[in-house]
């Protein structure tokens, strides 16, 4: 009867055992729409027309191959929770101790048992590093948003400095072609048609240079969007370049620094690692009770009355020489490390939105000086001055200074609004979310 009774209780343990674990099939899932939000891929991809900023944001959450190579680690943690949820496999075995007046154990059943919430803090551990990938791949998403907003910047200004350089080409070219036909006519030496000759040949020199930057940019472009290098996207001109708003007028503008000390998801990720390591203190202190092992059979003696019976036995390690004590002063250790680690990454988020404030308003007031005072009638000023040449009015070193002043304004212009889309890439960085009104619509 004792017999029976142990296989039973033996039966029903694994039977209950397995049904714990039925939850081994139902992995944890991510659906891509929860990470990148939805998209409408049809209204994405354009093969003509214009791009705009946040079509091409929403083209690099679908397309981006490091997005994409971010969101193929989530299974790898998902797959580490059913290693958690594992529970040691029952051991069956059979033996014949053969010796004299030794017994005959035909079937042995065995199963280690796990005391304490070891398996509870594993899971846990697991659980928590899944959402701490979730993190990490939405700071992978945020930080290839700033980066398709500083390409996009890039790729548009530099198609504007082509143009620029291309202009000032074109118009080396005709003022060699007034300076030829000047000296056909003897008005002007063979000194001021070389020099004028080699201010073409500069022209072109420079035309060259912004047709490599206009190329790198737009392959650089592509590559954050996810499409092949030589793909080709009319993005829309520097007019959208421009600021929108003073910083100073933005709603929330002081309390900027509190925002991005909430919305920076490195604070979130920093709290899922204190999470985590607590989580692995709590194990390492229950790892030091040890399991127990069960086992029990039918057992026939090879001698006197030969009749069979049950067998029980039990067996745990005694924790004498190790008792965990490196694993739980190493997470302690690490607990006071992100403790540390917490203090520098608010101060570096205080000094990144200070810093990108600041150039955020600086290249503001010197959009704000070339709109006003600089740029106006360079551009007319030049042409009249090319005209008194043409006529023989003024002499080639005031037509030289006057498009040199002018061709260099302009381009300092675009520079600037260039560098005023970084910097706002930059704020929208350090602030970690969208500054709808200052950015795209």
């Amino acid at each position: 009867m004792k017999f029976i009774t142990t296989l039973i209780l033996l039966l029903c343990f694994f039977i209950f055992q397995l049904f714990l674990d039925k939850s081994f099939a139902i992995p944890i899932e991510l659906e891509k729409e929860n990470i990148l939000g939805t998209n409408d891929s049809e209204t994405l991809i354009k093969k003509s027309g214009l791009l705009t900023l946040k079509e091409a944001l929403d083209l690099a959450m679908e397309n981006n191959h490091h997005i994409k190579s971010a969101i193929a680690t989530l299974p790898i943690q998902e797959a580490n929770l059913i290693i958690a949820k594992y529970r040691p496999n029952p051991i069956i075995n059979s033996n014949d101790e053969l010796v004299k007046g030794g017994s005959i154990h035909p079937l042995q059943l065995g199963q280690t048992l796990e005391l304490g919430r070891k398996r509870h803090w594993r899971i846990e551990i697991a659980k928590q590093q899944i959402s701490k990938t979730e993190l990490e791949i939405r700071k992978i998403l945020w930080e290839i948003h700033t980066q398709v907003h500083i390409a996009y910047a890039d790729l548009a200004i530099g198609l504007e400095l082509f143009n620029l350089a291309k202009a000032r080409t074109d118009f080396y070219k005709s003022l060699a072609e007034i300076a030829q036909k000047r000296f056909i006519a003897g008005d002007v030496s063979k000194l001021e048609l070389d020099r004028t000759n080699m201010q073409f040949l500069s022209a072109e020199n420079e035309l060259s240079k912004f047709e490599g930057r206009l190329k790198k940019s737009n392959v650089n472009f592509n590559h954050e969007l996810g499409l092949s290098p030589d793909s080709d996207t009319i993005l829309e001109g520097s007019d959208k370049s421009k600021p929108r708003m003073k910083l100073n007028q933005y709603q929330g503008f002081d309390k900027i620094v509190d925002e991005a000390l909430q919305k920076r998801l490195e604070i979130a990720i920093l709290e899922k690692d204190f999470g985590i390591k607590r989580s692995e203190l709590k194990k390492a202190q229950w790892d030091r009770l040890p399991n127990f092992y069960i086992e029990g059979s039918v057992v026939k003696p090879s001698f006197r009355d030969n009749i069979w019976g049950p067998y029980i036995g039990g067996q745990f390690e005694l924790p004498v020489f190790n008792r965990k004590q490196g694993e739980i002063k190493q997470a302690r250790a690490q607990i006071e490390y992100l403790q540390k680690e917490e203090e520098r990454i608010k101060h570096d988020i205080k000094i990144d939105v200070a810093n990108a404030v600041y150039d955020v308003e600086i290249t503001e007031q010197q959009i704000q000086r070339f709109e006003e005072k600089l740029l106006s009638n360079s551009t007319d000023i030049l042409e009249m001055i090319k005209t008194a040449y043409e006529k023989g009015k003024l002499s080639l070193t005031d037509v030289l200074n006057a498009e040199q002043q002018n061709r260099d304004l302009r381009q300092n212009y675009l520079e600037s609004l260039l560098n005023y889309q970084v910097s706002l890439a930059s704020l929208e960085y350090a602030t970690g979310t969208p500054l709808k009104g200052l950015t795209e619509e």
